[in-house]
């Protein structure tokens, strides 16, 4: 049947027809050889050996000057190193250092080394830091001005606090730079969410019970790390005067202390139906996130938010409450003395 269908279509169409599968075909191969002799004639470079580093940390006061090193490229021997940044340098900078100035304008920034080697492939690393302005109002905005405040004369710098129940809190995270550790090690974020601290560092490993009668630790004098006492006051204020035990899930209390703001305009808590932050009594939780290995692993900022208590759980561990951006309660959980860093939150007895 196909042979007869064939014998009716004309000659000139059919040589026509053989003659451009012919081309097609001629073309394929001509492309497929020209591709494999590409190949062929492809360079195949080796990569330089190591890992390109340099120290730069992710946040920085405005302003601030930083001396960068170019390290870690072990072969070839002979590197040639180019920085590159549109704000934090006036132009291409080549060799193994170069510094750098956070500018004055409020944002995130970028750097990118670059090492290279005739004959290698090139290795680059590109870094951020965000620039930091620490007066409230602004990297830190939609926090009411407190009316109260104290100076912590080993440093002078000065926190505000607030008055709930029997006792005076701190309404902003301790930042005293003696112990603990700033949020990814970058000491300039830590006027605004404060530093993390172990609890062997936050109490100097001194446990105790009692309305206003935990160690002082890393507080200025006068001032001590709340025990479950304390939290038990602040529970019964926020819940209405209704006691609430220690070691419950506070629900619904989360949200009361939690406070809608911005660190450089990026909110601290994000959005979520499940809370609405009230910043009752203006204690002002901000999530300031944790650590873990030794003040070496940073994690949480921008969802969590944790606090110490001086009251031990057991000779190994100790408790800290905690709050997540996405649930409106105000939990505990306990963890080791060493390793796990939390905030810390100062307290005061109204009468002494």
């Amino acid at each position: 049947m196909r042979s007869e269908i064939e014998s009716m279509v004309p000659v000139g169409f059919r040589l026509i027809k053989s003659v451009k599968f012919v081309v097609v075909f001629a073309l394929g191969v001509l492309l497929l050889l020209g591709s494999c002799k590409k190949d062929e004639e492809e360079e195949i470079k080796p990569t330089l050996t190591g890992d390109l580093v340099y120290d730069l940390p992710p946040y920085a006061l405005v302003g601030a000057t930083f001396d960068l090193y170019a390290t870690g490229i072990t072969e070839p021997k002979e590197v040639t190193y180019e920085w590159i940044s549109d704000y934090l340098l006036k132009d291409t900078v080549s060799g193994t250092s170069c510094t750098v100035t956070v500018p004055d304008s409020l944002g995130s920034f970028s750097i990118m080394l670059t090492a290279s080697h005739e004959g290698y492939y090139d290795k680059t690393n590109t870094k951020m830091i965000t620039s930091i302005q620490p007066d409230l109002g602004q990297s830190l905005t939609g926090i009411p001005r407190p009316t109260d405040s104290i100076l912590d004369p080993r440093d002078s710098q000065w926190y505000y606090i607030t008055e709930i129940g029997n006792l005076f809190w701190f309404a902003e995270n301790l930042n005293w730079g003696e112990a603990g550790s700033a949020y990814a090690k970058a000491d300039a974020v830590g006027y605004i969410i404060g530093r993390l601290y172990t609890w062997k560092d936050a109490t100097g490993g001194v446990s105790a019970d009692g309305l206003g009668s935990g160690p002082q630790g890393v507080c200025p004098e006068g001032w001590s790390i709340p025990t479950k006492e304390d939290w038990e006051d602040l529970a019964r204020n926020l819940n209405g005067g209704t006691e609430l035990p220690f070691v419950s899930s506070w629900a619904g209390l989360g949200q009361k202390v939690m406070v809608d703001a911005s660190f450089n305009e990026n909110k601290l808590w994000p959005y979520t139906p499940n809370c609405t932050p009230e910043n009752m009594f203006g204690w002002a939780a901000l999530s300031g996130g944790s650590c873990t290995n030794n003040y070496n692993n940073y994690s949480g900022m921008f969802s969590y938010g944790f606090w110490w208590s001086a009251s031990e759980m057991t000779s190994d561990q100790a408790y800290y409450r905690y709050i997540y951006y996405n649930q409106p309660d105000f939990h505990v959980n306990y963890t080791g003395k060493d390793g796990f860093g939390a905030s810390v939150r100062c307290v005061k007895l109204k009468i002494q």
